[in-house]
């Protein structure tokens, strides 16, 4: 039977308004389902008191020892209740938005309760209650599995669905990896890894479910990558007369003097536009180590070969700084540039598209609006990708077929080991910026406890008062029901407050792009004075005058993602400042923490996640910047990642692959890959 034909609807208790709601998180058939696997797991095991860390999440059957109380903030509720624990502790519990629970959490009522620890205030936030103290007995699994859910369908709903559909279809589940492939790295069946992601109670079997999954969307991501290769590709390309002097002539138009790694990029892409293979180069650096002006170089000399170039942009605002950025670099060159976005008017548009065709145009900045039929080129030589990782394989692939054979230029803000490039990104060429431009302000970066708020604020002051800007992130968007975190909104609304006198905007990914896009651009015209922001600014927004950055709940980023946010600020020539406001976490997150006091170091930053990443972590927050997999992670699993490449390479050159019936449903699963629908003829 083929599971991906068979609709959720085929299962008992799915109706109309339940078919709706999967459809919403993407679950069409009953193949989705089952494929839609746990983000984490809940260890569930009863622990006495004296076991319990802080900020872990625990399990107890506890005592309830008095009257709950509920207060209210607006039309939020806190519900709060002592609870005794091991027949001899108090400990508060609280429950976010469950004011109705209070009627049954009468003195003396055993309960089961699950949340999180926090030591210092010998406080649980309750994450989900039983009422019935005979759970403590049950047999099933300690791991719970908490799946991203909606308020329509949630994570125990989901849960229970998915045992259904492997009761109902699990034995229909095939098999992908021809046998010897799973011989040779001792792996699991399909069918029971994805059993065990859901119902599995064991760590081992976990582990090993984890590992055979892992290996299997690698492997398919590198088939992918090198069939992509094998039959869209053209290995060769036109070499470009580049002149010896072409630097020499691009820099003697900037307004500051290029760093040696920049230098040193630009001379690799000339030697790679000079030469008759194709270029495929990665131009990976810092936040803010000077990429644009690479790739600006890499559009001068194509210009110079009488040729055209593309500069692709994940947003609006993005390709907007791209293209001012190019008419005050490239026009004093002689060039023209041009911008195409959703945003620009059909007349603009068509003046626009007839330049381009005509040659009257050298280099074209856009949007997604680069991918569509009537954007023709009279002879494109270079396709740039900015934050190249925000676009599909097709993507790019179709702004290619817009020239013949054009030579490749992608751009990446996320410092990775070059082992992980090559693995990701396929056999390309790899150029490192690891140096700041001259003049560049260093940004100090200090940890505060969320009590130390008012200081924090006090710094923002401070800034508005002479002038500049600033940035405030807060990680969620409403007051979470299960965790401690600051809500962006009231955080929006408490600022509002205490900086009476200043422009206060919010921002937050459930607003429209063009909302989004409007706020930034006032932000960026100094229209507003502070941004409060959830992390859609992490990339794309260039504001010089902002000085300052404020991170709530900065121990529940990344890495990473904190040196992405640190870097929307520092781009300036007034030195900048980034608080870290944080509840004291765990020993990983304290070491992120003072990772980023520490160092500005994009490269030492990576290593120092890689580090703290270790290969037992089942929830972990994935590196900024990188494809994402449903269960496999490039930083925690980067030797999986090398193998896989490894056998698809050697899969693809094989006879075997390509006819025998053993590799048949391999080929089928990367035909079907949403990338590859491209391929069929």
């Amino acid at each position: 039977m083929n599971l991906e034909q068979v609709s959720v609807r085929s299962l008992p208790g799915v109706g109309p308004a339940k078919e709706t709601a999967l459809t919403a998180l993407g679950i069409h058939t009953v193949d989705d389902l089952l494929h839609y696997y746990p983000f984490r797991y809940e260890d569930r095991q009863v622990k006495p008191l004296a076991a319990w860390q802080d900020g872990e999440r625990v399990t107890v059957r506890a005592l309830v020892a008095g009257e709950a109380v509920v207060r209210w903030r607006g039309p939020k509720s806190m519900l709060s209740v002592r609870l005794r624990v091991d027949n001899q502790f108090l400990v508060l519990a609280t429950w976010f938005g469950q004011h109705y629970l209070k009627t049954r959490l009468g003195d003396g009522r055993i309960i089961i309760v699950t949340g999180k620890w926090n030591a210092q205030k010998r406080l649980i936030v309750v994450s989900e209650t039983s009422f019935d103290a005979s759970e403590q007995k049950r047999s099933t699994s300690p791991f719970l599995p908490i799946y991203h859910a909606s308020k329509a369908v949630g994570s125990k709903q989901l849960h229970l669905l998915i045992n259904k559909a492997i009761e109902v279809y699990g034995a229909d589940l095939p098999e992908r990896l021809p046998y010897p492939l799973m011989q040779k790295y001792r792996l699991c069946s399909h069918r029971d890894a994805v059993i065990a992601m859901h119902q599995s109670g064991q760590k081992e079997a976990l582990r090993q479910a984890r590992r055979r999954l892992t290996f299997e969307e690698f492997l398919l991501f590198q088939l992918q990558l090198h069939w992509f290769r094998k039959h869209r590709e053209q290995p060769t390309g036109t070499a470009k007369m580049i002149p010896a002097n072409a630097l020499a002539q691009f820099e003697a138009h900037l307004p500051a003097v290029m760093t040696a790694a920049q230098q040193r990029a630009c001379q690799q892409i000339a030697e790679n536009l000079r030469a008759s293979t194709m270029m495929a180069r990665l131009v990976q650096g810092d936040v803010g180590s000077g990429k644009t002006w690479v790739a600006l170089f890499a559009c001068f000399a194509t210009y110079l070969a009488k040729e055209q170039s593309a500069l692709m942009a994940p947003t609006e605002i993005l390709a907007e700084q791209h293209y001012r950025e190019a008419k005050r670099i490239l026009e004093p060159l002689g060039m023209q540039i041009g911008l195409l976005t959703g945003s620009v008017s059909a007349k603009l548009r068509q003046q626009t598209l007839a330049a381009l065709a005509a040659h009257e145009m050298d280099v074209l900045v856009g949007t997604h609006a680069l991918l569509t039929d009537d954007v023709a080129f009279a002879k494109l030589g270079l396709v740039v990708t900015d934050e190249q990782h925000r676009f599909g394989v097709s993507q790019r692939s179709l702004l290619r077929t817009k020239g013949e054979s054009p030579d490749i230029l992608m751009l990446s803000a996320t410092p990775i080991p070059r082992t992980l490039a090559l693995a990701v990104y396929g056999d390309v060429d790899v150029s490192v910026l690891n140096e700041l431009p001259r003049g560049r302000q260093p940004i100090t970066t200090v940890a505060y406890s969320l009590r130390q708020e008012e200081e924090a604020i006090r710094l923002v002051r401070r800034a508005l008062t002479h002038g500049q800007q600033a940035f405030i992130v807060a990680p969620t968007i409403e007051e979470s029901e299960t965790m401690e975190l600051a809500a962006v909104t009231d955080v929006y609304e408490r600022l509002k407050d205490k900086l009476a006198g200043f422009t206060v905007q919010l921002l937050h990914g459930r607003m429209s792009a063009r909302e989004k896009d409007d706020i930034m651009r006032a932000f960026r015209d100094r229209q507003s004075q502070v941004l409060v922001s959830t992390t859609v600014i992490e990339v794309g927004i260039d504001v010089p005058n902002a000085t300052v950055m404020v991170i709530y709940n900065a121990e529940r980023f990344g890495l990473a993602q904190l040196h992405q946010l640190r870097g929307r600020v520092g781009r300036g020539a007034v030195a900048s400042t980034c608080v870290l406001l944080a509840e004291a976490g765990n020993d990983t997150a304290k070491a992120r923490i003072q990772t980023m006091v520490q160092t500005q170091d994009g490269f030492e930053i990576a290593e120092k996640d890689l580090e703290l990443r270790g290969p037992g972590e089942f929830l972990g927050f994935r590196q900024s910047g990188l494809p994402q997999f449903a269960v496999g992670d490039i930083v925690q699993d980067a030797n999986v990642m090398t193998v896989a490449r490894e056998e698809a390479t050697a899969m693809l050159a094989s006879d075997a692959f390509w006819l025998s019936p053993n590799y048949a449903a391999l080929r089928q699963a990367v035909a079907k890959l949403p990338e590859q629908a491209f391929y069929r003829d």
